[in-house]
């Protein structure tokens, strides 16, 4: 009983081939994970327009700020300064990371609830909002 040779060459290619897929998908999802890294994509953005588009009429509300944003965050989609939460918030502009530090990281930063320092974040987005419009 001798197999035949074209079924071990079957074998051979079907064997690179589940191979080839599992280098790939290795590769294609440590390609995904640098390029989060680097900032490129965030699944917090989308999930952030999402909240929006299905709780507002399109209008970013402070209410929707959560400990995983980050200062940058809500100043890019509040379109405040990042000076303007350094200021009003009494940040030390020698926070490592700051503006990329989440607000819960920096609320366990400097020793306080995270719920609380989110109340004051969301505080001090609304005060912007109302003299800006």
């Amino acid at each position: 009983m001798h197999n035949h040779p074209s079924s071990w060459y079957t074998r051979i290619i079907l064997v690179v081939l589940i191979l080839a897929a599992i280098i790939l998908s290795v590769f294609l999802i440590r390609q995904y994970q640098a390029i989060k890294h680097l900032g490129i994509i965030s699944t917090e953005h989308m999930h952030f327009a999402d909240v929006v588009r299905r709780r507002s009429l399109g209008t970013p509300s402070a209410a929707f700020i959560e400990p995983w944003m980050t200062f940058g965050y809500i100043s890019a989609s509040f379109h405040i300064p990042v000076s303007y939460l350094t200021t009003t918030l009494h940040i030390a502009t020698t926070t490592s990371a700051y503006p990329n530090v989440t607000l819960g990281r920096y609320a366990r930063m400097i020793a306080t609830s995270s719920a609380m320092f989110v109340q004051q974040v969301q505080e001090a987005v609304k005060n912007y909002m109302s003299t800006t419009r």
